[in-house]
C-alpha cells in the first residue's frame, strides 16, 4: 500500500511538472477597473470561461489553464464590444484604444494572432474596395475607358488578398491560424460575368476552400459563417417566399452533403440550422431537416447525436399538421382539464413565464380575440416556479383563460411534450387539435385569430 502511494504521488508530481499555464494579456486605453469577460465561441454560441479586471491603464491578464481548449475566443465588455482572438496554447499580448472596429489592435506577441490580424487587415481594406468596385463595374458604360482600369484595379485587389493569404498559410501550415484562413478565404468572382452566371459560380465554388473534416472549424465562427452565407445566396433567385424556401432546402441538402465527411462537423450544422431555423420560424426548412437528416449512417452514438435525434422526432411530431400532443391536467383552481376535450373552433397554446418581458408584449394581442369560447379557447401553461410570482402576474393582468402551471421550471412534463426551450411559444390549434400555426409575433399571431 505503501508503494503504492508513493508510486501515484510521484506520477502525480511527474505529471504537474510538464502542466502550463498560458496568459492572455491586453491593455485596453481609457479603461479603468472596468470587469471583462472572456467567452469561447462554437459557432453562434458564447460561453463565459472567466472574468477579469482591468487596472487603472487598463490592463488586464486572463491565466489559461493547461486544459484550456484552442479555439476562437473573444473579450467582452458589453453588447457588440469585443476583441477577438485565437488562442492556441501560446501567451497572447495585446494592446488596443477600445472595442470599435476603427480601433486599431497591436499583437504584441503571439503567432497566431499576428497572422490572424494580418489577414483580417488586408481582407477589411481589399474586401471593402472590392465591393465599391464591383457595384461601379456593374453600372458604368463597358465602352468607356475608365471601365477598363476599374477592372484592372479589381483584379489587383483581388490579386494582392489572395497572393498574402497564401503566403500566411504557406509560411505558417501548422498554425490554427492558417485553417481558419483557409475556411474564411472570400470568393471573389469575375466583376463582368452577368449576375445570373456570378450566382451559379458562387454555389457552386463557395465551399472550394472549406475543409468539413477540420473538426476545429466548429470551435469558431467560420463553420457557420459560412453556411449562412450559402444560404445567402439564393435570396436573389427567388420570386416568391414560397420560392425562397423551395432554394433554401436545396441549399441545406448542399451543405449536408459536404458536412457528411465528418461526423462532428456533421452534427455540429444540423443543431447549428435547427437551433436558427427556430428562432425564424422557419418551419418548412425544419421538417425538411428532421426528414432528409442522415444522422443514422454515423456509427458513433454521441451524446450530441442522440440528442439531436431526440429533437428531430419533436420535429417530425410537431410539424404543422400532425395532432398536438394531448394531456391531462389540472388549472391553477383544480379544474381538470383534457386538451381533446376542448371545445373550441380554434385553441391557443401559449407557454410563457412571469418574468418573460416578450410574454407581455403577445399576451394583449391574444387577449384581445379572446371572448367567445366556443371559437376561440386559450390554455396557458406557466414556465413559472414560484406560484406567488404567477399568481401576482395573473391578478395584475386579469387574463381569465384557462391557466395552468406545473411549478417545475423547464422540467414540466407538458413543457417537456412539446419540446418548449423559450417564451413565449405559441401552438395554434384547429377544432380537431391539429397544428395549424406557431406564430412568432404579434403580428403572425392576430393573423391565425383573426
Amino acid at each position: 500500500m505503501i508503494r503504492r502511494i508513493l508510486f501515484v504521488t510521484l506520477l502525480s508530481s511527474f505529471l504537474s511538472a510538464f502542466a502550463q499555464e498560458y496568459k492572455i494579456s491586453g491593455t485596453i486605453a481609457g479603461l479603468e477597473n472596468e470587469n471583462l469577460y472572456l467567452l469561447r465561441l462554437m459557432g453562434e454560441k458564447r460561453s463565459v470561461v472567466d472574468t477579469a479586471q482591468t487596472d487603472l491603464t487598463g490592463s488586464f491578464t486572463y491565466v489559461m489553464p493547461d486544459n484550456r481548449e484552442a479555439g476562437m475566443y473573444v473579450i467582452v465588455k458589453g453588447p457588440g464590444r469585443a476583441v477577438e482572438l485565437i488562442y492556441n496554447k501560446e501567451n497572447i499580448q495585446f494592446t488596443t484604444s477600445g472595442f470599435d472596429n476603427e480601433d486599431g489592435i497591436q499583437i504584441i506577441s503571439s503567432i497566431e494572432n499576428l497572422i490572424y490580424y494580418d489577414y483580417l487587415a488586408i481582407k477589411g481594406m481589399n474586401m471593402y474596395k472590392i465591393e465599391v468596385l464591383g457595384n461601379l463595374i456593374h453600372n458604368y458604360p463597358p465602352n468607356d475607358e475608365f471601365f477598363l482600369d476599374a477592372i484592372k484595379q479589381y483584379n489587383l485587389l483581388k490579386d494582392q488578398l489572395n497572393t498574402r493569404t497564401d503566403v500566411l498559410i504557406e509560411n505558417n501550415p501548422l498554425t490554427l491560424a492558417a485553417r481558419y484562413l483557409k475556411a474564411d478565404r472570400p470568393l471573389i468572382v469575375d466583376p463582368t460575368l452577368p449576375e445570373y452566371e456570378k450566382g451559379l459560380y458562387l454555389k457552386k465554388h463557395y465551399f472550394d476552400n472549406v475543409d468539413f473534416s477540420d473538426t476545429m472549424l466548429i470551435k469558431s465562427t467560420f463553420l457557420t459563417s459560412k453556411a449562412v452565407g450559402y444560404l445567402s445566396l439564393f435570396q436573389n433567385d427567388a420570386n416568391s417566399q414560397e420560392e425562397l424556401e423551395d432554394f433554401m432546402l436545396m441549399g441545406i441538402d448542399t451543405i449536408f452533403k459536404h458536412a457528411q465527411v465528418n461526423q462532428q462537423v456533421y452534427e455540429f450544422l444540423v443543431d447549428f440550422l435547427i437551433s436558427g431555423f427556430q428562432s425564424i420560424g422557419f418551419e418548412k426548412g425544419l421538417e425538411h431537416i428532421a426528414n432528409a437528416s442522415t444522422l443514422d449512417q454515423f456509427c458513433e452514438n454521441t451524446e450530441r447525436k442522440l440528442k439531436l435525434e431526440n429533437k428531430l422526432e419533436l420535429i417530425k411530431k410537431l410539424a404543422i399538421g400532425q395532432p398536438a400532443p394531448d394531456f391531462t391536467t389540472t388549472d391553477i383552481d383544480g379544474n381538470v382539464v383534457i386538451l381533446k376535450d376542448i371545445k373550441a373552433k380554434k385553441t391557443v397554446l401559449l407557454f410563457w413565464a412571469s418574468w418573460c418581458p416578450h410574454c407581455d408584449e403577445i399576451m394583449p394581442v391574444i387577449n384581445s380575440y379572446y371572448g367567445d369560447k366556443s371559437n376561440l379557447e386559450v390554455i396557458a401553461i406557466s414556465i413559472d416556479e414560484s406560484k406567488d410570482d404567477l399568481l401576482k402576474s395573473l391578478k395584475d393582468t386579469g387574463y381569465d383563460w384557462i391557466n395552468v402551471a406545473e411549478l417545475k421550471g423547464w422540467n414540466g412534463e407538458i413543457i417537456n411534450e412539446y419540446g418548449i426551450v423559450a417564451t413565449p411559444s405559441v401552438f395554434i390549434l384547429d377544432e380537431n387539435k391539429k397544428i395549424i400555426g406557431k406564430p412568432l409575433g404579434k403580428e403572425e399571431i392576430a393573423g391565425f385569430l383573426k
